[in-house]
């Protein structure tokens, strides 16, 4: 296993021959030793440079695994830059990266090959090691100045960007995070980010260059909070990297159950600006021997400021400042026109130094535009990238984040520039003109909404828009409200007053254009209360889809917590995904009854028939049923318990079903289909 990027050829033999029975990396299935690591990533290596020879890029599935950090370590060992591929983006946006890249290559799960390999891709697996001892295949010599990796960030011309960071750049965070961290080979650090985040890497690298153990948890761990609280406790982890939105609600849940993990000794926060609550407050004042530090870079610098939070949780300041730059780094906040913003006057954050990325891959113009050559007042030239975002010195020599001077915001730690959401959907058959918007939600994070002006006549359902829109926008991007208008609300000059635009509210159910069925239990009728206002409706059906009515998984979280805190349900995160629908979610908790009440003989049925002293009235004479195309065939499939669901092969599933939903592990190809449904006469029923 190669650092050599970061450590010099003798530091890299001393760090393999001091950890190599320390435990690298641990998984739900077990342990790796560093030498076993080492051994892994040496053999996949091989395999990268006898099939990739030529390639610069290779992709890699986010699909968090010990393969997943294996295949990053080898793609580096290998001279080569890795690109974070997420099998649950939409093809369309998968299609976008690959081409941007001129990918050829990509590492994944077995279970993932037909997914890549639509979109272009061949996958590489590693050499046995009888193929691999026949040969001498030398290790690439890392130059500083090439790539570590690719990530694909939203861009506002509707096409994801690519931005290409530098091992120059990274080894220097690293070298600065671990002379700043008390982290050592005893040291158990979460991996919690996905890979698509720049800060995976520091989770997979802080760790494995001091010799730590990185310890993976699984996705269903990730996405329900309780068990990321449990997991901390129960796998004595140190330290954890969390975006504040995710920080924030594992406070509350830790405050609400008076959990505090003491084995906690550093919290990283960065995505988006953090916020002292007094839920944060009291987790950390719970755990006094652990520090909270506040970091702040874009993608195209990653960490390039942090402020250690010190004293009395309760007395922080509720809007911390962003800290000082880290080593080799440099912070200008520049006024219009280039000139250095006055002592403690607004000026746009730009940044110089070793941490800047090489620029955006393959658009030459764009890079011009963020990174650019500029004249210090001394007369040096330096590079520059220009972030933004607005910020002040404060007396202390610390900088005080003020927001950004355009339309990018941040959801869920992801940074979404509007205009591609906006470019996107305006492709959407049925939308004359878009507006895209975000709002604070019921969880204190923001989400974006969709303003849609019809392009005619015909009526658009939001609910379709929706599910349209899913198959374009990866999850974070997909407006969780769309709201119709009939037209926008203008400034002076005529363009859109986004300002005016009116705030997301309680829309009509009828309006959403999909049947509604009334929630028929107790059950039921408490799980679409709960839904109703989290997902601004002014009510929710039994069939209704938490997700596909605007549910994100912050919301989910809060939907569960709900239920719990209001009626005592357990429902995890993950059955929720499981089972989205009120109907599905209530029958989990309350499953139906094991022995259903016996059918009767049909001549039990005519003696209740002939003696009953009321009017019976006949409403069905025939009838078509998967599997049985008369009455008497249904009675029959009843009787002898058979199995009526038809299941179906990946090519035989119908177009209108999203990609994302076909690659969900929990969707299941089945339905009961009816012979002969064509043959239906509903005008004859009126």
């Amino acid at each position: 296993m190669s650092l050599d990027f970061i450590f010099t050829d003798q530091q890299s033999e001393h760090y393999k021959l001091q950890l190599g029975e320390h435990i690298a990396i641990k998984t739900a299935g077990g342990t790796i030793t560093y030498a076993e690591l080492n051994k892994r990533v040496d053999l996949l290596n091989e395999a990268i440079q006898l099939r990739a020879a030529t390639s610069q890029l290779i992709g890699i599935s986010t699909t968090r695994s010990l393969e997943m950090v294996v295949g990053i370590l080898a793609i580096l060992q290998a001279g080569k830059a890795y690109v974070p591929l997420d099998p649950a983006y939409p093809t369309h946006r998968l299609n976008q990266m690959v081409a941007n890249a001129g990918l050829t290559y990509c590492l994944a799960p077995p279970e993932q090959a037909a997914l890549f390999e639509s979109i272009g891709l061949q996958l590489l697996i590693d050499l046995p090691q009888a193929a691999a001892d026949e040969l001498e295949l030398p290790h690439a010599a890392v130059s500083p100045s090439e790539l570590a990796y690719v990530l694909y960030t939203s861009g506002s011309t509707g096409e994801p960007k690519g931005v290409c960071m530098g091992r120059a750049a990274l080894a220097n965070l690293l070298r600065w995070q671990n002379d700043h961290s008390p982290a050592s080979s005893s040291t158990r650090t979460l991996q919690f980010a996905p890979l698509s985040f720049d800060v995976s890497f520091q989770e997979i690298f802080a760790t494995l260059t001091t010799g730590g153990t990185l310890v993976l948890l699984e996705e269903a761990q990730r996405l329900d909070l309780g068990a990321l609280l449990d997991f901390i406790e129960q796998e004595q982890i140190n330290r954890i990297f969390l975006p504040f939105v995710a920080l924030q609600h594992l406070a509350e849940l830790a405050v609400s159950r008076q959990q505090f993990p003491a084995s906690l000794t550093e919290v990283m926060t960065a995505g988006e600006q953090l916020k002292i609550t007094p839920q944060l407050a009291a987790f950390c004042a719970a755990l006094p021997a652990c520090t909270l530090h506040n970091q702040y870079g874009p993608t195209e610098t990653h960490v390039v400021t942090q402020l250690t939070l010190t004293g009395d949780p309760h007395t922080w300041d509720r809007l911390p400042s962003i800290g000082r730059a880290i080593a080799n780094t440099t912070i200008h906040l520049l006024a219009p026109g280039g000139r250095v913003a006055a002592p403690g006057a607004i000026g746009e954050l730009c940044v110089s130094g070793v941490c800047l990325a090489e620029g955006y891959l393959n658009q030459p113009a764009r890079t011009a535009e963020k990174f650019e050559h500029w004249t210090t007042p001394t007369g040096e030239i330096v590079r520059l990238y220009r972030t933004g975002d607005l910020a002040r010195w404060l007396p202390s020599g610390e900088l005080e984040f003020l927001g950004r001077q355009d339309d990018q915001v941040k959801i869920r730690g992801h940074r979404v520039e509007l205009g591609e959401v906006e470019a996107l959907l305006a492709t959407l058959p049925g939308v004359g003109q878009v507006a895209v918007a975000a709002w604070a939600s019921e969880t204190g994070s923001k989400e974006l909404v969709a303003y849609v002006v019809p392009a005619g006549p015909a009526p658009l359902a939001p609910a379709a828009l929706r599910q349209a829109a899913a198959q374009l926008l990866p999850d974070y991007m997909l407006p969780t409200a769309f709201t119709l208008l009939t037209e926008f609300p203008k400034t002076s000059s005529g363009k859109i007053n986004r300002r005016a635009l009116p705030a997301p509210a309680t829309q009509l159910r009828a309006a959403l254009g999909t049947p509604y069925q009334a929630p028929r239990t107790a059950t039921e009728r408490h799980l679409a209360a709960v839904w109703a206002p989290l997902l601004r409706l002014d009510k929710v059906g039994a069939t209704d889809n938490f997700f596909e009515l605007g549910g994100t998984s912050l919301l989910a979280q809060k939907c569960v917590a709900q239920l719990r805190a209001e009626f005592g349900y357990q429902l995890p995160v993950t059955k929720l995904y499981q089972y989205p629908t009120v109907a599905a979610a209530a029958s989990y908790l309350v499953p139906p009854a094991a022995s259903p009440t016996p059918l009767l003989a049909n001549k039990e049925i005519d003696n209740q028939l002939a003696t009953a002293s009321d009017d019976v009235a006949i409403i069905g004479m025939a009838g078509r049923f998967p599997g049985a195309n008369t009455v008497d065939e249904l009675w029959d499939v009843l009787r002898e318990g058979r199995e009526t669901t038809r299941f179906f092969d990946e090519d035989e599933l119908d177009v209108s079903i999203a990609d994302a939903v076909r690659r969900d592990p929990l969707y299941v190809r089945a339905r009961g289909i009816i012979d002969h449904a064509q043959e239906f006469d509903p005008a004859f029923l009126g």
